[in-house]
């Protein structure tokens, strides 16, 4: 039975934004909405749920088990979020009061009860997702890791029993063996009380993973839809098309990430003629002529594209090996690093080593000591013991100011959130031209040598950081921090957030500054599949120590080590 009908679903601002939208969830389903950032998903899920940002109007029809949502008074959808639908977002920080216990969220949701029943309640729906101990009911969301947050905020969502559950990019960022055990857990949660699942994610292998159907959504239209194993296995849409091409493989490394060249474009520039044309490489004059209609390939398999999609290779000889590292000494060595938070142990002496033009992977689940072992090389965090060395220098924090001079020319660091790192205040060109005056006067480079570095054209000096895409702004950010021509470059998840096509786009990049300028990489990630693409040697942290490491291939097709399989296990399959 159909639980969730959109139909027709248009939401428009200045412009239109989503155009014509038509999806359904049945009771028990779950259907997936996938497509890059500025698609239009998240825009789709806020219509069902009613809670479109100010400004934005919505048309079409909504219905959930009969009853029209679209257009009701505000009083009708209030009574109808957390009973009937629920709306799970990717950042439980976002939704989780940072002044409330866990506790406090899940039993703001359940109805009034006596103060006992409603403990045991709060308990046993922390339970329900895996949170058996009942301690964690008294801490606050800082006082969690990352992956126990998205658990509770699935816990307040689900304490009111809703028939939906909107779930928005729940699993981004997060580590891969959480990433299983949350979707896991949603499975199971969904399998025990039958209900129904609209998943929006821009990560194919948890689309076709979990989904029963997906839905591909481009520049605000569904451009294909179909069984998960159809679309996977045939995509019918160049765009799905070139999107599984650009996913990384864990299995083998491939001699070049085939990103979708291009972005999506923004609402004001869509036309009603195919909007996937400019970045399509098999577009005939016809796709620049007419908007093309969804059509039925068989029951239930959509697309709207007008030609029969050519398929993409994206497999590489299992011999090819990542890019060699140059020959040269020992760039950075760690030695015996060891930091402590409280009573917890962060770093445990850790050590490894860097060569001079060579890429060191290191992954390793949330709260394994990465982004720890990166903050303690770049001085932003002194160890409680150990040493850091860079080309021979030391620069462990707390080392004489004298031996550290110039160290910061030698090693920059690119994070994950650009967003959080480019001031908002000032320019592209004038944010690169701080950085390189930073650096030696002699070949100091200019803004335009730099954005030519990155693939981004001279008029992007104009812009801010709020003018441009996610993929964008990674790419000033990596521009940024070789201002100073550094010997090696931190990358902490630097495309944990990204799009696939777009992480392909900074993979590349990546892979040719390494081979055209020789900067060694130290690249933290919790995703195995991009650390088979980037490095030459993987180091596997648990708990703040190493358990493992080695050549990336042999690490990751001849693991030694439990844990390390278990990450592997954790890796949903490449479709």
């Amino acid at each position: 039975m159909t639980l969730l009908d959109v139909g027709g679903l248009t939401v428009t601002g200045r412009h239109l934004i989503v155009d014509g939208v038509d999806l359904n969830v049945s009771r028990g389903e779950t259907v997936g909405l996938v497509g890059e950032s500025g698609s239009g998903k998240s825009l789709t899920a806020r219509a069902v749920a009613g809670l479109l940002p100010k400004g934005l109007t919505a048309t079409g029809s909504v219905t959930l088990s009969g009853r029209e949502l679209l257009g009701a008074r505000e009083r009708l959808l209030r009574s109808v979020r957390g009973s009937q639908v629920a709306l799970l977002m990717q950042d439980p920080f976002a939704m989780l009061n940072p002044l409330r216990t866990a506790g406090a969220h899940v039993a703001e949701s359940l109805p009034r009860l006596p103060r006992a029943a409603r403990r045991a309640e709060v308990l046993r729906r922390l339970a329900e997702v895996g949170i058996a101990d009942p301690s964690v009911a008294g801490r606050h969301p800082f006082q969690l890791s990352g992956g126990m947050r998205q658990r509770v905020a699935l816990a307040a969502a689900l304490a009111r029993d809703p028939e939906l559950l909107i779930a928005d990019e729940p699993t981004t960022a997060l580590d891969a063996t959480t990433q299983h055990e949350i979707l896991m857990l949603l499975r199971g949660v969904q399998r025990a009380r039958g209900m129904g699942v609209l998943l929006i994610t821009h990560d194919l292998r948890v689309a076709f993973e979990l989904c029963d159907r997906v839905s591909v959504m481009y520049a605000g239209r569904i451009v294909e839809s179909g069984p998960g194993s159809g679309v996977a296995g045939a995509p019918a849409h160049p765009y799905t098309s070139g999107l599984l091409a650009a996913l990384p493989s864990v299995t083998v490394t491939l001699p070049r990430l085939e990103a979708v060249p291009g972005s999506v474009p923004h609402a004001e520039d869509v036309t009603d003629v195919c909007a996937f044309a400019a970045r399509c490489g098999q577009a005939e004059p016809e796709c620049g002529q007419a908007r093309p209609p969804l059509r039925e390939l068989s029951p239930g398999r959509r697309t709207a594209c007008l030609y029969e999609v050519r398929p993409r290779p994206r497999t590489a000889p299992p011999a090819l090996a990542p890019d060699a590292a140059p020959a040269g000494g020992t760039l950075l060595r760690v030695e015996e690093l060891r930091k402590r938070y409280g009573g917890h142990v962060a770093l445990g002496g850790v050590s490894l080593d860097v060569g001079a033009g060579e890429s060191v992977g290191v992954v390793g689940e949330s709260g394994s000591g990465k982004t720890t072992l990166a903050r303690c090389v770049l001085g932003l965090a002194t160890p409680d013991g150990g040493r850091v060395e860079l080309a021979g220098l030391d620069v462990t924090p707390g080392a004489r100011a004298a031996r550290r001079e110039g160290a910061h020319r030698l090693v920059q660091c690119v994070f994950q959130d650009p967003s959080t790192s480019l001031n908002p205040a000032l320019t592209v060109g004038a944010t690169l031209a701080e950085a390189a005056a930073q650096g030696r006067a002699e070949g100091r480079p200019s803004v335009a040598e730099l954005l030519d570095l990155v693939g981004l054209p001279t008029a992007y000096a104009s812009r801010r950081p709020r003018a441009l895409s996610g993929g964008e702004r990674q790419r000033v950010a990596i521009a940024r921090a070789l201002a100073v021509r550094p010997a090696l470059l931190i990358c902490d998840e630097p495309t944990a957030s990204l799009d696939v096509s777009v992480q392909a786009h900074v993979l590349e990049l990546l892979r040719t500054i390494r081979r055209e300028l020789g900067t060694a990489l130290l690249f933290i990630t919790h995703d195995l599949a991009v650390v088979r693409q980037i490095a030459d040697r993987t180091v596997v942290l648990f708990r703040g120590e190493v358990v493992e490491s080695g050549e990336t291939a042999r690490v990751l097709d001849a693991p030694a080590h439990d844990y390390t399989r278990r990450l592997l296990a954790s890796v949903p399959p490449t479709p």
